[in-house]
């Protein structure tokens, strides 16, 4: 886990500072699953004052099961990929998981490649921060970097050609240091990503990064 002394930590970028909370809740958590439908169900119950109801009561309810069966398949994978979504970012530990979910509030997670999607973060720092979400076999092409990036893994794993890194471990590229991620096979690689810069593709991608970004 990153050293801090504890008066250095209170002035640390607050996208860097999420960063260590966060490896040190991975750290000391043994299980952060919810179960999403008993939360929501439960809450909803407490909040709720006893009514009567109406004699057209239960004929309502059905009619409006029956409305609900003819929605399109389209919608209905729609509304289960959300409802993963959903699920993934309340299983995140504290306090990553409440600045990703009002993240997904605002703007969701963005296609960023074949089996990759990230979310911008707002801890309102200098430093930027991203959700990463990779499913195995997939990830970022080859790239360099133009300041540091701090990589910390919340699930599953993801190897870059030169180390692997699992749930709680922080990787850290700094210019020159070439990789390549690509997540291992074992589930969902989620990560928290500080940017004090931007990627640098190498190779032909290189080549077309500073043709279409030349001024």
């Amino acid at each position: 886990m990153i050293g801090a002394n504890s008066n250095d930590f209170l002035t640390v970028d607050p996208s860097l500072r999420l960063l260590v909370e966060t490896q040190a809740a991975l750290k000391g958590m043994r299980s952060y699953s919810f179960n999403l439908g008993d939360m929501i169900g439960g809450a909803a119950l407490e909040g709720q004052n006893p009514e009567p109801v109406s004699e057209h009561f239960l004929s309502s309810v059905l009619a409006r099961i029956d409305r609900f069966d003819d929605i399109t398949a389209q919608a209905l994978e729609a509304a289960q990929t959300a409802g993963r979504s959903i699920h993934e970012l309340l299983r995140l530990p504290q306090p990553l998981r409440d600045v990703s979910l009002e993240a997904a509030a605002y703007q969701g997670w963005t296609f960023v490649g074949p089996g990759m999607k990230s979310m911008v973060l707002e801890t309102g720092g200098e430093l930027r921060a991203k959700l990463v979400r990779i499913e195995p076999g997939h990830g970022s092409p080859q790239h360099d970097h133009t300041g540091t990036e701090y990589t910390l893994v919340v699930c599953g794993a993801f190897e870059d050609g030169i180390e692997r890194f699992g749930p709680g471990d922080l990787s850290i590229k700094r210019p020159g240091q070439v990789h390549h991620p690509i997540a291992l096979d074992n589930g969902i690689c989620i990560a928290l990503v500080i940017e004090e810069g931007d990627i640098a593709l190498t190779g032909a991608l290189g080549m077309l990064q500073r043709l279409f970004t030349r001024h």
